[in-house]
């Protein structure tokens, strides 16, 4: 399965953020288990030390102090007291030979019991050891103290320490870390897909203008003027497609290029003629049809007549959309003033928009911004585009218009918005005659704004990322 630079970098930032945060849940953990256990040998070293002082005020010599263990009443309620504390189990005094002398459980006076692992040796070992200690099954831990007569040595006071109440304030704070842990991966993907969307953006752009530069487009422009560290890649782009424009234009003498113009022109008037050649059988269809309902009335096969009926005004108004885009209207050309153009658009299109939950940004001010074209095709053609903008965002959004100088004699207009955005793989057909997206659309809308743009010796590029926006970009001669 191979992955997208996209999932790539929001994998790799998932996995660098849940290697943090098990590293330092594991550190937390290893803490909190060395604090805990410091707690345990703290509290076992105060109570051996009680007993510790009930068995020294008992004893009086090395060779009656078994008996006089045995016989205490003190050290025995001072043993039995111990073992009402946290993390005891049991509680005894042994001598050199490991037989008990005096113990929490006076059945085990007597006895010779094996020493357990000593609570020091897990202290002094590493944090995972010490967690392998508290979760390791019936584990029991051992805190012991000498018993001296003078300076010479003739027991111990055993302290044995469970490690399940320990383990079990490990497990409490484990929610809180897995809670803590589960955020963090939540924010890290939603951030990860964020910043793969804001990385990516370039590589958005440099894609379609070099789809647009492989199609023969020779005006495409690189539009990154705004990112600083990819300015320079955009003013090489700029010069690479001006070169390619000046070697086009050498390619091709004044003699060359009226005999291409006259070609065109000739097949556009006969290819003109195919539409009305359709458009009278329809019309005839048309009419017998409606004559063939009025002898069908009460037959209840006048509903295929319907249909049939249906499908002709379907088809008659592809072919007045064709008549459109392969003829259009006398076009007049003289100076259009963009700002109140495109106000007017905006106008048109604010009930729509505010229906859609859509904000409208102006920012299309300047007086001084004039183009040479044909007013009617040109707002046609930005209505289309705001539209299609409004329509992309079908749980509100923003929608912004701006308009520019740009080089070269002529205007920028970019409609922007922040819908759901064009699929990499649509980018090169959107401007196709017949090829939509939408389930009820016509396939007609770009392809028309795409011929007025062409009309008008203009261009018209598109920036688009998945989930979001896309950006329209005309550029126009000036007047």
């Amino acid at each position: 399965m191979r992955f997208s630079i996209k999932q790539k970098q929001v994998l790799g930032v998932t996995a660098m953020v849940a290697l943090v945060v098990t590293a330092l849940s594991l550190l937390h953990l290893v803490t909190l288990a060395r604090v805990l256990l410091e707690e345990s040998r703290a509290r076992a070293e105060l109570l051996s030390n009680g007993v510790y002082h009930q068995a020294r005020d008992v004893v009086t010599s090395r060779e009656t102090a078994a008996g006089e263990l045995r016989s205490s009443r003190s050290v025995q309620s001072a043993l039995e007291a111990v073992i009402y504390s946290q993390d005891v189990v049991d509680a005894f005094v042994v001598d050199a030979a490991n037989t008990v002398l005096a113990s929490s459980d006076p059945s085990q006076v007597g006895q010779t019991v094996p020493a357990r692992v000593p609570l020091n040796n897990i202290l002094a070992a590493g944090g995972l050891s010490q967690l392998r200690a508290v979760y390791a099954t019936q584990q029991s831990l051992e805190w012991s103290q000498p018993i001296a007569l003078g300076d010479e040595p003739f027991g111990e006071i055993r302290i044995g320490l469970s490690t399940l109440l320990v383990r079990d304030d490990l497990n409490d704070s484990l929610a809180p870390a897995a809670l803590a842990a589960g955020v963090s991966l939540l924010v890290a993907v939603f951030a990860a897909m964020l910043l793969a969307q804001l990385v990516l953006r370039p590589m958005h752009v440099i894609r379609s203008s070099l789809t647009r530069l492989g199609r023969g487009d020779l005006g495409a422009t690189l539009d990154l003027r705004d990112d600083e560290e990819l300015r320079e890649l955009g003013d090489v782009f700029d010069q690479v497609s001006e070169q390619l424009r000046a070697a086009s234009r050498e390619d091709f003498n004044p003699a060359q290029l009226t005999k291409l113009a006259r070609r065109i022109q000739i097949m556009g008037r006969q290819f003109s003629g195919v539409p009305h050649e359709l458009k009278n059988p329809l019309n005839a269809m048309t009419i017998h049809l409606e004559l063939l309902k009025q002898k069908l009335a009460n037959d209840p096969a006048v509903s295929h007549v319907d249909i049939i009926r249906q499908e002709v005004r379907r088809l008659d108004e592809r072919v007045q959309a064709l008549m459109r885009f392969v003829r259009p209207e006398e076009v007049s050309f003289a100076p259009v003033p963009v700002a109140p153009l495109m106000a007017n658009v905006l106008a048109a299109l604010r009930p729509e928009a505010e229906r859609a939950n859509v904000t409208i940004h102006e920012g299309c001010t300047d007086r001084a911004l004039v183009v040479e074209g044909d007013a009617a095709l040109l707002r046609d053609a930005f209505l289309n585009l705001v539209q299609n903008a409004v329509q992309a965002m079908p749980r509100g959004g923003r929608l912004s218009v701006s308009c520019a100088p740009a080089a070269g004699h002529r205007v920028r207009v970019r409609v922007e918005d922040t819908g759901v955005g064009i699929p990499p793989e649509n980018l090169e057909r959107i401007f196709e005659l017949y090829f939509t997206t939408k389930e009820k659309g016509t396939g007609m809308g770009l392809a028309l704004v795409f011929r007025t743009i062409q009309i008008h010796d203009g261009t018209i590029d598109v920036e688009s990322t998945v989930g979001v926006g896309t950006a329209f970009i005309v550029v126009l001669p000036a007047a």
